[in-house]
């Protein structure tokens, strides 16, 4: 695959220059590309690329999308998907940019550095990454390898997830920060991580982790000891999807009293100068900017007001939260945000101050713990199209026997015109609904009914093309055909690569990866090969309204490869992942430095061009799968083995036993 290079990236709205012999560009060049550079436009639009993926996405001459990661070389991901096909490497995958992940991070602190300079703040920021938001190797190894660059914390809720911290070089001004429910053990791995040189902050959730840590931290001679923070409930809520995990129901958070309480048994205990942070969350994917200066200004009130019980209190940790603009509205609607993260940290800032000011409270250090706008938008997923559900089939010839109603779609068909649509395109429907009726009473064939199903599919085709060429089409039609789209199979499973819009409707923005200077042909529902009704995606992001389907181009040929991706999907989908029908983890192609090492065991370095390398990591095979399901193979093996000595089978017992190291999509 040939790199693309800046000067071969097109961005939609700009000119594309043609170079000729004697430098004269002859008029059908110019018009020729003047014209590719328009569909290019109009299908970024329709798709939304030019707002979700404006910052990232460009088009390559030949109509493919160009993933442009900051300080990467620019990336033909059409290209990538055919030299991977080549290999043999088939979809689905997660295509990685890690230094979209540092760009993110660079972005927040550069946020909070203007908004502190602006406003004279007395504090600081620290970012803290929280591991469940994504905990593959590979991202948590680029968020590590910053931290010193950025001033970047962790956040662990899990001992595994305390443990992955540990093992992290401790670096001084970094935090790490202890979230979730704890137990004893949990507690001594916090105070055995603080004796390995990390700055560790235990937040209580409840009035009985207080006792515990007290209890932990007398029953040895620690050499080092961490601090303690505790989790306040606003009453103030987020937006959006997640606004239940704030407000006064909310899971997470001590309420007033309890705050109080906990100060009370340090204070008794002697212990209350390791009371350093306050710590609030009120959701994910917070929407509205306006909810989120309510929310700091209640939480630094509450902040200032205990530094007076609890003089060592310091740190001001707003928690997650912050919104990634999925489908580029910049609204509040629930798949983006209405601010950027400048306007955030702006807005903070301001509140903090403020909260601050009318008690005569120090201004505390600022943690966040957003891990989403940070590592959404480094990951593709990809997968290849391969057929599409309800095509027309051909229609019988009309015969003597066909009923009356068949014979008069064919008449509709025949007669349609655009100064008739709008009548007869009521009566095809009646036609076709009389003729359900009938067949269900017993009064029209099998036959008659596949000829008016078939007679009535091309009758809304030809009513599409007529209603596109008016400039104002009846919205009835219009309406009706925006609900009649097709389903178009795609090689992946929805459970296991975008579990989220499975589970919560969470929508992804997505396009094909070609033809962007051509006009799609259908509207399509993306289905994926598992046996599950709810392995279908129905919406897609768009910055004016979310889409129903997506517009796709069939494919040329059967043969011709035809890729989708789907957009930020780097965000809790590989830590929600599931085996729905034992389909497993996907492959990984991450974009590396020529210098950097391979960092995933068992991954190996590719050199797809000119600068252009990339750490792949193959995915589970259908022995992998079986095995994490408890399965022993190597008696699976034997079985099978015992089965091919008493029958003669086609394809042997070599092909079968080889699957099992097979990767368990669609091979071809």
């Amino acid at each position: 695959m040939s790199q693309t290079t800046e000067a071969e990236v097109v961005k939609p709205a700009a000119p594309v220059a043609v170079e000729v012999p004697g430098g004269v560009e002859p008029d059908a060049s110019k018009r020729s590309a003047q014209a590719q550079a328009l569909a290019v436009e109009t299908s970024f639009k329709r798709y939304g690329i030019n707002r979700w993926g404006s910052a990232f996405i460009r088009a390559s001459n030949e109509g493919h999308l160009v993933f442009a990661a900051p300080n990467s070389p620019a990336v033909d991901l059409y290209a990538l998907s055919q030299e991977l096909a080549r290999r043999g490497i088939r979809t689905p995958y997660v295509v990685r940019f890690p230094t979209m992940i540092e760009n993110q991070m660079g972005t927040l602190k550069d946020g909070f550095a203007k908004a502190i300079a602006d406003n004279s703040y007395q504090g600081k920021h620290i970012g803290v990454y929280p591991l469940k938001v994504n905990q593959r190797r590979s991202v948590v190894d680029t968020v590590v390898k910053a931290r010193e660059k950025f001033n970047y914390g962790l956040e662990a809720g899990s001992k595994p997830e305390l443990l992955l911290a540990m093992a992290q070089p401790p670096l001084k001004g970094s935090l790490l920060v202890c979230n979730g429910y704890k137990d004893r053990e949990f507690m001594r791995m916090a105070f055995h991580a603080a004796e390995l040189g990390h700055h560790v902050i235990i937040v209580l959730e409840s009035t009985r982790e207080v006792r515990r840590y007290l209890d932990v931290y007398q029953e040895q001679d620690w050499t080092a000891k961490p601090e303690v923070g505790m989790r306040a409930k606003l009453y103030s809520r987020g937006s959006g999807r997640w606004q239940s995990s704030g407000g006064e129901s909310s899971k997470f958070g001590l309420t007033t009293n309890e705050l109080l309480a906990v100060v009370r048994e340090l204070t008794n205990a002697g212990m209350v100068e390791q009371l350093s942070l306050l710590h609030f969350h009120i959701g994910s994917q917070i929407t509205q900017i306006k909810r989120i200066k309510t929310a700091v200004r209640e939480g630094a009130r509450i902040y200032a007001e205990l530094q007076q019980l609890a003089p060592q209190l310091r740190y001001l940790d707003l928690g997650g939260g912050i919104g990634v603009d999925y489908d580029g509205s910049r609204t509040s609607y629930p798949s983006s945000a209405n601010y950027s993260l400048e306007e955030y940290a702006s807005q903070v800032v301001f509140e903090v101050i403020e909260a601050c000011r009318e008690v005569g409270a120090r201004q505390p250090t600022l943690l966040t713990e957003s891990g989403r706008v940070v590592v959404a938008n480094h990951a593709v997923t990809i997968a290849d199209l391969r057929e599409v559900q309800g095509e027309l089939m051909p229609v019988p010839e009309p015969s003597e026997e066909e009923h009356r109603l068949v014979h008069e779609l064919r008449s509709t068909l025949e007669s349609l015109n655009i100064k008739n649509v709008e009548e007869y395109f009521h009566d095809a429907i009646d036609y076709r609904d009389e003729c359900l009726q009938l067949f269900s009473r017993g009064y029209l064939s099998l036959q008659d009914r596949a000829s008016a199903e078939g007679l009535f599919g091309r009758i809304r085709n030809k009513v599409k093309q007529i209603v596109e060429s008016m400039p104002h089409p009846p919205e009835e039609i219009v309406d009706f055909l925006g609900k009649a789209h097709q389903k178009y199979l795609v090689n992946f499973s929805i459970f296991q690569s975008i579990p989220d819009a499975w589970s919560i409707d969470q929508v992804f923005p997505a396009a094909p990866l070609s033809r962007h200077g051509e006009k799609p042909t259908i509207n399509a529902q993306i289905v994926d090969i598992t046996c599950d009704s709810d392995g279908c995606v129905e919406t897609f992001a768009h910055p004016d309204e979310n889409m129903p389907y997506l517009p796709l181009h069939e494919r040329r040929t059967p043969d011709e490869k035809y890729y989708l991706g789907f957009f930020m999907t780097g965000a809790y989908q590989d830590s929600l992942a599931n085996v729905h029908n034992l389909f497993a983890r996907c492959h990984e192609v991450i974009l590396r430095n020529p210098d950097d090492d391979m960092v995933l065991p068992g991954s190996e370095r590719v050199e797809l061009g000119e600068n252009l390398t990339f750490e792949i990591k193959m995915g589970a095979t259908c022995e992998d799968v079986l095995s994490s399901m408890d399965f022993d193979v190597e008696r699976m093996i034997r079985w099978l083995r015992d089965r091919h000595l008493a029958v003669e089978t086609t394809l042997g017992e070599s092909w079968l036993l080889g699957v099992l190291q097979s990767y368990p999509y669609l091979s071809r």
